[in-house]
Formats: C-alpha cells, structure tokens, sequence
C-alpha cells in the first residue's frame, strides 16, 4: 500500500495511488502542491530540485534574512518521510539549538501533517514530543524522521548508527552557519548509503568556520552544490507570482518574507559596505574576521538553555531608561539565570518611571531593582531612593553606573566592558537562559562590537556609535545586562547573598564599592555603603 492514501485518490484504487506515490519520489515540486497545497518561488524551487535530485548529493544553501529556508527545510523533510515506502528512508535533522528544532522545524513538520490531513492525504505515523517521527508497524516502531542536537564532543557518536538500510539516510542541517566542524563530520558517519543526502541552509553570518570554508575552500569544488540566495531573489522585489490562481496565498507569502521596506532601513543604516548588510541583505559573508562580541554560539546556548520558573528563588530586575524621544525604557528581569524582557515604554517622565519600576517590583516580591543612574536615570534613582512616595519598600536598590571603573582594568576597560563580558561569559558557560522568541535582543546581542585597549582590556563600542549603525539605543540588551551581571566583583559576595531586610555588619569605609561606581541602599533600613 502506498503511504499517501488521501480520500479522493484511495477510491481510484492501489494501482493510482502507487502511480502517484512513484511520481512524487521523483517530484517533490508535485507533491508539495499537490498534499501540503503550497508552492515555492523559482530560484528556492531550483535549489531544493539540484539538493534533492542532482547528481551530487551535498548542498549548501547561504541566505539573507526571511527567504522561507526553515519552512522548505522542514517540507522536504515530510516529504522524504511519506513519499516512499515506510522505512525506505530516515531523517535526521539539527540545528544549532534545541529549540530551533522543536520550535521551528517539528513545529512545522506538526503542522504539515495536519494540513495534509486537511486536504484529504495522510501521512504516514505520528510525531512525539521527543522529536522522533515513527511509523508504528507489526514489527516495531520505524522511525522516519529524528530531530537531534548532539552535546559538544558527542556529535559523531550520537549520529552514528542512523542508517536507512535501504541507503536513503538524509541529513537536514538548519542554520548551519551555527554548527561545528564536528557536526559536518557527524553528518559525514552517515552519508555511506547510495541515496543519502546531506541539505545545509544557514545565514553567513560568521567568518572563520566551517560553513564558510564549505563555500570558499577549493578543496570542497564538486563536492557540494553551493548555492546563494539574497533578499533580491526573492518574490518581494522580483514580483514572480508563485500562486497566481491563488491571490490570497500569494500575499500570506509575500508577507512573510524579507520585506523591501526592512532592506532599505538596513541600507540607510548600516550601509551596503556593512559586513551585516552582506549577509543579511546580500547572502554574503562578512569580509574580515568581524569583532563582534556576543558570538552566534553564545547567542544559541543562551536561547536554548532552559531554567525553570523557580518563584522563591532571589529575583533581579534591571531598568534601563530612555534618554532620548525614540528609545525606551525597559525592565528585564533575572531569576537563577533566567533572564527575561518585562516592561517597556517610551519617554516620559521620571516620577512616571519610577512609578512603573516600583509597582511591578512590589507586584512581583522582587528583591533587588538595578537602576541605570546614567542621565536621565539618576533622576529616577534618587526619586526610588528618597521620595516619601517610595518609603517602607523592601528591596536592594541598586545604583548603576557604566562609566565607572572595571574590577580589573587589564582586563576591561571600565564597568560596562565588564558588565558585557559577565553576561557572555555566563551565557557560554550555560547559565543563562534568553527567551528564543525574543528577536529584537538577539537582533541587538549580534551588533555589540569591540576592540582592545591598548592594556589588552575589552573595550565594547560605544553607546553612541551604536545607536548611529541600529538607529536606535541598543535599549533591551542593556536592561539585560545589567540584570545579569555578577556584582561580585564589588560586593565581595556573589549574587543572592543578601537577604532582603538584613543588615550589613560592615563599616562602609572598608568597602571599595563608590570607585566601582556601585551604591547599595536597604529601602527598609536606609543604610547605604
């Protein structure tokens, strides 16, 4: 029996639908018109044709920003699993991060099925939440497709031994531009099959690793088909009508990528010369080596770490705020590591701010509040701290200043050098969890640069210079920052050391706090140091 048994093409009988069935394991085009009801444009129809049916069986695949590549991906992927006999193929698909799995590719893969379903085809088996596509037969459970994210040191362990036996093992990478040598070698353990195929897609966002050796290195000449796609590829500025029976699809398309507006703005803002605008504009990479900080590999352990909700536990927010007519205010909060976007709003005034800031801290229990006491912050901060509006409060206000001295300044520059290091050494180590859904902080985490003193300390480009390149204030990332930086460097204790309400034993002239730019202050008992 065919794996396609849609209602209409079942009463044709076994002899049409194995017909059907041998045509799309030769036509994926078909069969994604055909069962899922959707289509491709030209130059991405081109693409996945050559990765799926040309002669050689590697491809790579850099991109802009918004070319729909996860959403191919993850068809191709429901048709490698229900276009040919059950067990005559298996999938195993990765990503850089869990999450991206779950959430971007299986979440797809779920709601294909569904779809599928809708228009009178079924696909074959069901999808756990273990990320594991299986067909439940008289002998077993076959997988079809398993969704994989090796820890560092495992990869070719943990791929190894995935094989169709029927030699159609198909490895799907997404955002391949995040994975390692190792996981391109993993991919390798198992590409020993006739059929097998290994199909990449990713942004160039990073110089110097694999994924841009894969496109630049001869030695990878006839072994990859290697393809580039740029925002200008696609139907937003070619006005190719992909559904031209169908207005309704092609605008729910078109609104869902890169639109000509967002390339314009990247334009004025960083300019056509701007190593982001290569890659995410153009589909190139970067030029030179790049300084950027906050590294895509910090960025993916952070979204995909997960700390749980723990309420008991000591709670940090942070409030960065607004300077400028256009920038915002924002609260970020900080609970064992796990780190997360609250509140934010735009200019107004500071006993307003103060306000907000004081109501969701009393809101939540929250045990200390962080204030940027920079510009217009001060004036929040002393309002927080004074104001017989605010008396009887229980939590550590904490004064902040970027301007101040580093702990070490061989090694950072001043306290926001340090401040930003904290947060990615954290991040790197896997003690931070960032939410994955929040693209504006990552947007922001990846245009953070630097340069070394010439101490040999860090130095982050300043503020200034970053709101000419982003148009705006880098608002959310610092209101993080500063939520998960370890103070102990100044305070001598690490963070949660402090019960709220207790009284330091400590004489405030033995404390090298102030020249670190850190002034302590206990709402309830008035004691600074």
């Amino acid at each position: 029996m065919a794996n396609l048994t849609g209602v209409a093409t079942a009463a044709l009988g076994e002899m049409t639908n194995k017909r059907l069935q041998n045509l799309y394991q030769t036509d994926f085009i078909a069969w994604q018109s055909d069962v899922l009801g959707i289509r491709t444009y030209a130059k991405m129809e081109n693409i996945i044709n050559t990765a799926l049916f040309g002669d050689i069986n590697r491809t790579a695949i850099k991109s802009s920003n918004g070319t729909s590549k996860s959403y191919t991906i993850s068809s191709a992927v429901a048709w490698a699993a229900s276009a040919f006999d059950i067990g005559q193929t298996v999938s195993i698909v990765t990503a850089p991060t869990l999450t991206q799995i779950e959430r971007v590719i299986f979440a797809y893969l779920k709601s294909f099925k569904a779809r599928a379903s809708e228009r009178g085809f079924i696909l074959p088996g069901q999808i756990d939440e273990a990320l594991t596509w299986k067909f439940k037969g008289s002998e077993g459970n076959i997988a079809l497709a398993f969704g994989r994210k090796p820890a560092v040191g495992t990869e070719v362990s943990t791929f190894q031994g995935i094989r169709s036996e029927f030699g159609k093992t198909w490895v799907w990478f997404d955002e391949a531009g995040g994975l390692s040598k190792n996981m391109f070698t993993a991919a390798e353990a198992v590409l020993t099959g006739k059929d097998s195929r290994l199909v990449a897609i990713g942004n160039p966002d990073d110089s110097g690793t694999e994924w841009q050796r894969i496109f630049e290195d001869k030695k990878y000449d006839g072994e990859f088909n290697r393809f580039t796609i740029s925002s200008f590829d696609l139907p937003t500025f070619t006005d190719e009508l992909v559904y031209p029976d169908a207005p309704d699809m092609q605008e729910r398309m078109l609104n869902a990528l890169t639109q000509k507006s967002w390339v314009e703005h990247k334009k004025r803002i960083w300019g056509e010369d701007d190593a982001r605008y290569l890659s995410k504009v153009l589909g190139q990479f970067p030029q030179d080596g790049g300084n950027t900080f906050f590294g895509q590999a910090a960025i993916n352990t952070a979204m995909d770490t997960e700390i749980a909700v723990d309420k008991d536990a000591y709670l940090v927010i942070a409030a960065d705020i607004a300077r400028y007519g256009q920038d915002e205010s924002v609260i970020a909060s900080n609970q064992k590591g796990r780190i997360r976007v609250e509140d934010a709003w735009g200019k107004t005034s500071t006993l307003d701010s103060a306000r907000r800031i004081h109501k969701f801290a009393k809101e939540n229990n929250v045990d200390e509040v962080r204030i940027d006491t920079t510009g217009v912050g001060g004036g929040v901060y002393d309002m927080l701290e004074g104001s017989e509006e605010f008396n009887g409060t229980d939590y550590l206000l904490v004064g902040w200043d970027n301007g101040s001295a580093s702990p070490d300044i061989t090694q950072w520059s001043r306290k926001r050098d340090y401040s930003h290091d904290s947060l990615r050494t954290q991040m790197v180590e896997g003690l931070i969890d960032l939410d994955f859904e929040d693209e504006e902080l990552r947007d922001q985490l990846l245009i953070i640069t630097y340069k070394f003193t010439p101490r040999g300390g860090i130095k982050i480009t300043e503020k200034d210079l970053l709101k000419t390149e982003i148009g705006g204030s880098p608002d959310r990332l610092d209101a993080v920052i500063m939520a998960g930086s370890d103070l102990s460097a100044w305070t001598g204790n690490p963070l949660n050391a402090f019960e709220v309400g207790e009284k330091v034993i400590m004489d405030p002239s033995e404390v090298q706090v102030a020249e670190f730019g850190v002034d302590y202050w206990y709402a309830d008992n008035g004691r600074s140091f």
